[in-house]
């Protein structure tokens, strides 16, 4: 493979396995611009162990590396896919791009605004690939309900929708992808950022741009949490939130969520417009993953499965490979082969900095808004820096 784009993978946790799981299908599906040629984490046994795996899925087995520093100065690879903590995104990013590396960095794409910003810069005017790794986007129901609402206008001109989720749900924070998730310092927030990328990036894919944010949060939880990264401390991150988000279409949503709701459980995912209304049949904050079924005015009920051949059989060719290649519609595989083939054909990637920075400025927004007792916020104040108040203390205590 001469022209193939060398790849390190940077973060050997769970992501890492699902990036690497997406590789493995695209070689199998006949694609072979890429071979992973180093893995590095500050693990040496879940490197040695993802070594292993990518060995076994692939039949290449990359160089091991304890320190990104170490991995760049030994220049074996093109290209870094960053599966790293939020709080190290610009980190293992930064010193990537400094050494002429194209990135591929898991959402939120840096810990705060400004970290994304420090992304920018550390590329410079070079012709480097900086891709967000955000999938959902990317599934066959995403891209059916965004083709459904904006090209055939299935429900009319869209108006409001409401997302509500409210359960009791434990979340062992003892283990480390959880204890991580728990803290400001190391995650930037809790679910509102880290599955809430997701749904930001979503809403405003299908709806525009976000133009005003009102929110209010708690901190329900009071777990001490252990880690080696920072001093011990309890949770600090929210976990119960209602928020209001206005568009500049017009469109007003309402998002609230918690995982501490005792008794009864609550869940309302319905998205509406002039002549009818879409009823998500996601439930985690992943808008349309699985489908929406259409509910016209005057009742009549179309399921999703309806909408997604119709949505297929719209594609020409082109745009099926360009959406789906090779036919593979898991989503982990699809964002690897986008960074791929940006790499290599010289363009932009489907999920770029432009993105990443619209999803978190509309999560920020939220942050800054509650940090002011539920002001309204611009997101625009927040993409560009100009209102930061929530998130000064992490890029103080990171250096940013």
């Amino acid at each position: 493979m001469p022209d193939a784009v060398r790849l390190a993978i940077v973060g050997a946790g769970g992501i890492a396995q699902l990036h690497i799981g997406g590789y493995e299908k695209l070689r199998t599906a006949g694609y072979d611009r890429f071979v992973i040629t180093a893995v590095c984490d500050v693990s040496a046994d879940s490197a040695h162990q993802t070594a292993d795996t990518i060995e076994e899925a692939l039949g290449e087995r990359p160089r091991v590396f304890e320190s990104v520093e170490e991995m760049v100065e030994a220049e074996e690879a093109d290209a870094a896919d960053i599966c790293l903590p939020h709080a190290y995104h610009h980190t293992a990013g930064i010193a990537c791009l400094h050494g002429g590396m194209h990135v591929l960095i898991e959402k939120p794409v840096g810990i705060t605004i400004e970290a994304t910003h420090r992304l920018l810069e550390a590329r410079g005017d070079r012709d480097l690939i900086i891709a967000g790794a955000e999938q959902v986007r990317r599934y066959i129901g995403p891209r059916t309900i965004e083709w459904a609402v904006n090209s055939q206008q299935v429900i009319g001109t869209p108006r409001f929708f409401t997302q509500e989720v409210f359960s009791k749900n434990h979340m062992d924070r003892s283990e480390y992808k959880w204890a991580w998730r728990s803290l400001k310092m190391l995650g930037g927030g809790g679910m509102l950022l880290d599955a809430g990328a997701h749904f930001s990036d979503m809403v405003q894919h299908v709806f525009g741009p976000a133009k005003t944010a009102i929110c209010m949060m708690r901190t329900l939880d009071e777990t001490i949490i252990n880690l080696p990264d920072v001093e011990q401390q309890p949770v600090d991150v929210e976990d119960y939130w209602t928020a209001t988000i206005i568009f500049d279409s017009g469109v007003i949503g309402h998002w609230a969520w918690s995982q501490h709701a005792a008794g009864r459980k609550l869940s309302t995912r319905m998205y509406y417009g002039t002549d009818g209304s879409l009823a998500d049949r996601q439930e985690w904050m992943h808008p349309f993953q699985h489908g929406a079924d259409l509910i016209l005015d005057g009742g009549c009920e179309v399921p999703y499965e309806e909408l997604e051949a119709q949505y297929l059989a719209s594609l020409s060719e082109e745009e099926a490979h360009r959406l789906f290649p090779y036919g593979i519609t898991d989503a982990f595989a699809i964002e690897c082969w986008d960074f791929v083939e940006a790499i290599t054909r010289g363009r932009e990637p489907e999920f770029g900095t432009e993105e990443a920075l619209q999803a978190k400025a509309l999560c920020f927004a939220l942050y800054e808004s509650a940090h002011l007792d539920g002001q309204p916020v611009a997101v625009e104040d927040v993409k560009t820096g100009k209102l930061s108040s929530y998130q000064d203390p992490i890029n103080e205590y990171w250096g940013i």
